[in-house]
């Protein structure tokens, strides 16, 4: 059976995202040479440890019409606390913090891969622009550039409408 053009575009764009995620994979070896985790403990980053002081116990569990129980309720501000009186209020704070915690590591993770751009290109700078190699490294300066500056762009993730008044 022959396929259509849809699946045809389904497959290339699968092959696009494989291509894509195994380039990410590897830079983690020639481009992000810091760990992480190193790079977490010295900038002190808080990560998002109060996200989960506010979600408590079981915040997972809507099957009962309860609100939500936070470990620490000086964490959650008492509008979110009166909201999340039942289920649906639990359901859409748990979507709001989760939320919170995407835009945060995607944050951190951001600013970790642009500091060791930097150093990446900096040693480049320091190390290869004379010589017999300044062709390539002036080749590898542009891609750290332009990969610097992808950084720089937004990602827009979309999710089905939750909000039903006007």
């Amino acid at each position: 059976m022959r396929k259509s053009w849809a699946e045809y575009k389904r497959e290339a764009r699968k092959r696009e995202r494989d291509r894509q995620s195994a380039q990410e994979r590897s830079l983690n070896t020639s481009v992000f040479k810091k760990a992480f985790s190193d790079f977490c403990r010295e900038d002190k980053r808080t990560g998002f440890a109060s996200h989960f002081l506010i979600l408590g116990s079981k915040w997972w569990d809507f099957s009962l019409d309860e609100g939500i129980e936070p470990l620490d309720r000086s964490e959650i501000d008492e509008d979110d606390q009166a909201a999340a009186f039942n289920s649906l209020g639990k359901a859409e704070l748990v979507l709001s913090l989760l939320e919170d915690v995407v835009e945060t590591l995607a944050h951190d993770i951001s600013d970790f891969k642009r500091s060791e751009i930097e150093a990446r290109i900096e040693e480049v700078k320091k190390f290869g622009l004379t010589g017999p190699n300044s062709k390539q490294a002036l080749d590898e300066l542009e891609r750290l550039k332009k990969m610097r500056h992808n950084l720089n762009k937004r990602v827009r993730r979309t999710h089905p409408q939750t909000k039903a008044a006007d």
